[in-house]
């Protein structure tokens, strides 16, 4: 038994490939016997009479693939259908102003191929129509509150699959569906939207469409991924800020006339205070783990040793914000003959962290 039901769900699975397969290989039989029978009459080698041409005979051949593609809508059970019906019209017309047999063969592989596309659609369609018909009976929805989704698949190994998260169905409403000798040739993702109890369908979307969805979401989280790098320090950052320059007292001779580790540290978290994106000390990028400290007479950001007299720490932000907001910090520094000199520029880049090359611990 088991194998018997997996050899129904694989023909039901080719069925539209099948179907295609069908009709492209008629169209190309058609075409060669076409092309055929016109070499043959152009070159003598076939005799007709003189009332069939070959223009005549390409054209019967195309109303053979009109009819097959009428034959395949009735059997399908969209015969009637609007879309189905103007497509079938359309291919006729082009079939009936078709020149020469150059376009009909023309005609017959686009017309061909975007009729049987409209039927096979329109199928779906009445299989997505009938899906929604049976959530709509269900005598549950009538008391849901709220939203939900609904979401019909159908895999290879299991048929249908149900994902009702709320469970919305009731197990009545599950068995019809997956009993429904239609639905189990569905053929795309089918949702289904409940909101206060009414339920409507969700727009189909094409394989095509969801990659183009799914790049483009890709290519936001790759932009907000650089853009939050930019901000942690993990990727240069740029914009406008202020360049600040820290000079050891003239002549300095005791301690607190020179610069220290902890004058530059109150300097950066003044400057994060005040707005700042970013900040970088010398070339090293300031992040959350970033370390100060002096190592006797040399100054460590990042464990790396930086440039003094005078040491300079880039700022992106408001510049004029982060201008003022040192105004304290300078008067302080007045005090001790430490000079502090700040630049406001347009275009400042930060550099990204690095972590290869750091010495100590």
């Amino acid at each position: 038994m088991p194998k018997i039901a997996a050899q129904q769900q694989l023909t039901r699975s080719a069925q539209r490939t099948l179907l295609s397969l069908r009709v492209l290989t008629i169209m190309v039989l058609i075409l060669f016997i076409v092309n055929g029978l016109a070499l043959g009459i152009f070159t003598g080698y076939i005799k007709v009479p003189c009332r069939i041409m070959p223009l005549e005979a390409a054209k019967n051949a195309g109303e053979l693939l009109v009819n097959y593609n009428q034959r395949t809508a009735r059997d399908l059970g969209v015969e009637q259908n609007r879309a189905v019906r103007e497509a079938l019209a359309r291919f006729e017309l082009e079939l009936r102003q078709a020149g020469n047999p150059e376009q009909v063969a023309q005609v017959m592989l686009r017309f061909g191929r975007e009729t049987q596309d409209v039927i096979l659609r329109e199928q779906e369609n009445l299989r997505r129509e009938e899906l929604l018909s049976l959530v709509r009976q269900d005598p549950r929805l009538s008391n849901m509150m709220g939203e939900a989704t609904i979401i019909i698949r159908r895999s290879e190994e299991n048929g249908l699959e149900i994902d009702d998260p709320f469970r919305l169905l009731s197990q009545e409403t599950r068995e019809r569906i997956k009993g429904s000798k239609s639905l189990a040739s569905l053929g795309q993702v089918t949702e289904v939207k409940v909101v206060d109890g009414r339920a409507s369908l969700v727009t189909p979307i094409s394989v095509l469409e969801r990659l183009q969805y799914f790049e483009q979401e890709a290519d936001a989280l790759r932009a907000r991924l650089q853009e939050t790098k930019a901000i942690s320090g993990l990727a240069p950052f740029s914009g406008s800020g202020i360049v600040v320059r820290l000079y050891d007292a003239e002549g300095s001779a005791s301690n607190s006339e020179i610069v220290h580790d902890f004058d530059i540290l109150d300097i950066v978290n003044e400057l994060f205070a005040a707005g700042a994106v970013g900040v970088a000390v010398d070339r090293q990028r300031i992040v959350a783990t970033s370390s100060i400290r002096c190592a006797g007479p040399v100054i460590l950001v990042n464990q790396k040793p930086i440039v003094v007299n005078p040491v300079t720490v880039y700022a992106v932000g408001d510049p004029e914000i982060l201008d003022s907001s040192l105004d304290l910090i300078r008067a302080q520094f007045k005090a001790t003959g430490i000079r502090l000199e700040v630049e406001q520029e347009e275009d400042i880049t930060l550099p990204a962290y690095e972590e290869r090359g750091i010495v100590g611990g």
